[in-house]
């Protein structure tokens, strides 16, 4: 039997008896059950997923019982880390993929570097994904669904005025004005607390935020194409675009507007259209909400793929089985089946050709985008950076209020590199 290396903590190695969904493994039988944790709340047909995982993977380990438990993601946080202490624990857990590295570095996770090279899906999956899994250069998750972000716009309003939908930033520019000249509402609304809408207007432009060497990571938001990107973002709102309510203020505060013909054109991910048709008062809005790849400098721009990853926990008992059974989960046929059924995207960019993800009105500019992906810096202190001190969304801020984005833009840089070197924790 193979097991890789455990990246654990010293002081968290002696509880692995105590962990697990099984007993000690060094009689080289299988267990009697395994467990996964998936985020989220219970529903009918993700229990149906779980069951057909469960028969997919007897097809190996006809005696091995998988229980699915249902962690809800406010309650992740203290699961996970009440499992570490050696509480009650996983053998298969998801987690966001952008969580993967601080639990990676906290001895959550195990390293399943070998294992992933020996398993032919991962060659298939979205490269750039899977190496979104890691940590210094350690495999800890592989990639299970992704959502993205796109132009989310009034279609009837844009035939009407003779517009195709914006695919490059003049082109938005020129839509949200004809938007705002003959319905009297603005065009587009620019959010600046939106770390992920303004990275794909820096992406877009060609920039970049951050790029490591090594173990060093260097901030480069005083690129020029990342400076421009930024001051373009930021002038949305400056010229009046964008309307001055929507500054300090997420994407959540465009729902109601553009459920409500007060708003053209926003971005967020299509997740959201739950609360847009709570909130809209005329339920045909809806029908003519439409959404679109967000537009870049001169064409699509790549979108941040949110979503999460499959790891198997570091003081599981099973390593060889729990890896197994993520790769039920995980392969082509599990990660489709699981993400149609949550509603997101595989990761595997081949199956985003097939017809029912292209010709879906409801799901082709997303699964276009989710071809045209990118990732922020993949390590722990990424949440310090953006959660912490909302280093982007503070940038553009100053900027709206009238600071030099030269200035502006490299004394975020230096904050930046500063807290993304910092030793982890």
């Amino acid at each position: 039997m193979r097991f890789p290396k455990i990246a654990l903590a010293s002081a968290v190695v002696m509880l692995a008896a105590a962990c697990g969904g099984g007993d000690d493994s060094s009689s080289g039988e299988n267990p009697d059950s395994l467990t996964v944790w998936v985020m989220g709340t219970s529903q009918d047909d993700l229990v149906a997923y779980f069951d057909e995982a469960e028969t997919r993977f007897q097809e190996q380990y006809p005696d091995t019982a998988v229980n699915v438990e249902f962690i809800p993601w406010g309650d992740a946080q203290e699961s996970i880390t009440n499992a570490i202490a050696g509480g009650d624990a996983p053998d298969v857990l998801e987690v966001g993929n952008d969580q993967v590295s601080s639990w990676a570095s906290q001895g959550a996770l195990l390293d399943i570097g070998d294992h992933v090279g020996e398993w032919a899906p991962a060659a298939d999956m979205d490269q750039e994904a899977l190496e979104y899994g890691t940590y210094n250069g350690v495999q800890y998750g592989v990639p299970w669904f992704s959502g993205v972000r796109t132009l989310y716009y009034r279609a009837d309003w844009l035939q009407e005025i003779g517009h195709e939908p914006p695919a490059t930033w003049d082109e938005l520019i020129e839509v949200s004005e004809a938007i705002e000249e003959e319905y009297g509402v603005p065009g587009f609304a620019a959010p600046t607390d939106f770390t992920n809408g303004i990275a794909s207007f820096i992406w877009g432009n060609g920039g970049e935020i951050a790029v490591q060497d090594g173990e060093e990571w260097t901030g480069r938001l005083t690129d020029p194409e990342t400076v421009e990107a930024v001051e373009f973002y930021a002038g949305l709102t400056q010229d009046g675009i964008s309307p001055q309510s929507y500054v300090g203020e997420t994407e959540l505060v465009a729902l109601a507007d553009i459920a409500n013909s007060q708003l053209g054109m926003y971005i967020d991910g299509g997740w959201a259209l739950g609360s847009i048709e709570e909130q809209a008062e005329d339920p045909e809005v809806l029908e003519n909400i439409a959404s679109a790849p967000i537009p870049g400098a001169e064409g699509n721009a790549p979108v941040f793929a949110g979503g999460s990853a499959l790891t198997v926990f570091g003081l599981t008992s099973y390593p060889d089985q729990a890896f197994d059974l993520l790769g039920v989960l995980g392969d082509q046929e599990g990660g489709k089946a699981y993400a149609d059924v949550a509603g997101f995207f595989p990761a595997y960019p081949e199956l985003l050709q097939a017809d029912e993800y292209q010709n879906d009105p409801a799901r082709a500019a997303a699964a276009t985008s989710m071809q045209n992906t990118r990732f922020f810096p993949s390590t722990p202190r990424w949440n310090a950076a953006d959660l912490d001190n909302k280093i982007l969304p503070g940038a553009v801020l100053d900027i709206v209020r009238g600071g030099d984005p030269e200035e502006v833009m490299e004394g975020a840089n230096e904050q930046l590199t500063t807290i993304l070197n910092e030793p982890v924790e």
